[in-house]
């Protein structure tokens, strides 16, 4: 994790080195970043960087861990907690999910390169700690759901594993099939991301919802 010293950056130069970290990350695989190129783009003495961070890998960690679901919080949180019944807000949560890996690839490419099969063993459990920490946001969304009796979900650790399935590896599945395209093609192209416009997004969340509200969706009483 950062050390103080990270934090008693100004504001500017403390914004430039991450976003140039980011970058780097994103741009290369993490046997091939460095904190030489990350320091040179972030125009900083390489041994700064050993004042912020312990390696590379506390870096890379803190980003992964940190940073990037920090900013997706912020991303999909406003939206998807404003007005709006159950179903219409976990709508939108599936959304602005989406929207994020289109408005922010270099964050959703970051995760994507540590999730790859042949990253190391290190890499590989931060994906799934990102993956955990994913879990135990969708869960708290599905509480929600479950204690206003829109959902009926009588174990949510399953609901919230079977629901993530859903809009996780299946709509991106569904998406990746119908742009014709790899994700890290996806998440390298403008062009493929634009395809994905807010209109599609919102049709894809939408039927999502129906999906998930036919298996969890309290039955509606019907009138006498």
């Amino acid at each position: 994790m950062p050390k103080d010293t990270f934090f008693r950056l100004p504001d500017e130069r403390r914004a430039r080195l991450v976003h140039e970290a980011i970058s780097e990350f994103a741009d290369r695989s993490y046997t091939e970043a460095s904190l030489s190129q990350i320091a040179r783009r972030a125009r900083i003495p390489k041994g700064s960087m050993y004042q912020y961070f312990e390696d590379k890998l506390d870096l890379y960690r803190w980003l992964l861990t940190e940073e990037a679901p920090r900013r997706k919080r912020e991303f999909v949180g406003a939206a998807a907690s404003a007005g709006g019944d159950f179903w219409e807000r976990l709508e939108t949560f599936i959304e602005r999910g989406m929207a994020f890996l289109v408005e922010h690839p270099h964050l959703a490419r970051l995760s994507a390169a540590a999730a790859a099969p042949t990253a190391l063993v290190e890499v590989r459990g931060l994906y799934k700690a990102i993956c955990e920490a994913g879990l135990v946001e969708l869960r708290a969304v599905l509480e929600e759901g479950a204690a206003s009796g829109a959902l009926h979900a009588p174990d949510l650790d399953v609901a919230t594993r079977l629901v993530a399935t859903v809009i996780g590896p299946g709509l991106t599945d569904l998406v990746l099939q119908e742009l014709g395209a790899e994700l890290h093609e996806v998440l390298a192209s403008d062009a493929l991301r634009k395809r994905l416009n807010s209109r599609r997004r919102r049709a894809l969340a939408h039927q999502a919802v129906l999906f998930i509200r036919g298996g969890l969706g309290t039955p509606e009483r019907k009138r006498a």
